[in-house]
């Protein structure tokens, strides 16, 4: 019997699932929360799997699954999805031979990748596990395409002191438009009403600036151009890819979005350990 074999990134908020059917990658994603759903889907559509597994839920994972699987470092696998993707759509070339990598799931970590060896050097606790709890409390929704939804229609700048507040009668140092302090004009916050929509505008801003600066400090540490973010997050969230985009060029940086960024876990453990060479 043939064997079938699977890429599964557990995150903590979705897990990811990759597969080859007919010489073409097929994507498929599940909330964590209903992990019991990945394993059921795999038994109705695969007879003999073979299971390359990873993310920061992958031993729950490993405890629940009915068939064998094989643990693949985390960090390993990203970086080695991302190469793929990036040869793949052709952008190896744009990120040149030192690239950083900014993976945006629940929280933000950060590596630089070099040829083929990788080093996590940084990451935080903002990300998309921010965005969905800092509006639910903003704004008590809870659905993330809704969230999506909402943000995109708003507008909330006015909750933000720009640099160009605080240098109200003089030329500023810096460019003007850049925020000097997310939720920071209290006096706006006073004398006017924000909807839904602003609120979570003002947080997917927050969220961009803040992994977006931090990513621009690396790259300047370690003397490369190109910052190349992948991420759920990412994922039908234009706003977010944009905000990030425009503050990484202002900052005298590339950026780069894969598509189908947000698997570059699940491809790099499917192709981990030789497989690349037995399967595509």
């Amino acid at each position: 019997m043939n064997k079938e074999y699977l890429g599964v990134d557990v995150g903590g908020t979705l897990s990811k699932i990759v597969y080859r059917l007919e010489g073409e990658w097929r994507y498929k994603k599940v909330p964590t929360t209903r992990l019991e759903d990945v394993d059921q889907w795999i038994q109705g559509r695969f007879h003999n799997p073979v299971i390359h597994i990873t993310g920061g839920k992958a031993g729950l994972f490993t405890q629940k699954s009915v068939f064998p699987v094989k643990k693949i470092n985390e960090f390993e696998a990203t970086c080695e999805g991302v190469r793929h993707l990036l040869e793949e759509n052709g952008q190896y070339g744009e990120a040149g031979s030192r690239f950083m990598v900014t993976n945006v799931g629940t929280g933000t970590s950060i590596h630089v990748v070099e040829g083929d060896s990788y080093e996590r050097i940084g990451g935080s606790g903002m990300g998309g596990g921010t965005l969905l709890g800092l509006s639910y409390l903003l704004t008590g929704e809870d659905n993330y395409d809704t969230i999506l939804t909402l943000g995109k229609q708003g507008n909330g700048a006015s909750l933000n002191v720009t640099v160009r507040d605080i240098y109200s009668h003089e030329n500023p140092p810096i460019s003007g438009d850049l925020t000097a302090s997310n939720f920071g004009n209290v006096s706006n916050m006073k004398e006017q009403s924000f909807s839904q929509e602003d609120y979570i505008a003002a947080v997917v801003r927050m969220i961009g600036e803040t992994i977006t600066t931090m990513s621009v400090q690396a790259a300047e540490r370690l003397k490369t151009d190109t910052v190349v973010y992948i991420g759920s997050t990412f994922s039908q969230h234009d706003t977010l890819r944009d905000i990030v985009q425009g503050y990484t060029e202002l900052r005298g940086k590339k950026a780069l979005f894969l598509d189908h960024g947000e698997y570059s876990g699940a491809i790099g453990a499917f192709l981990n350990k030789g497989l690349k060479k037995a399967v595509l």
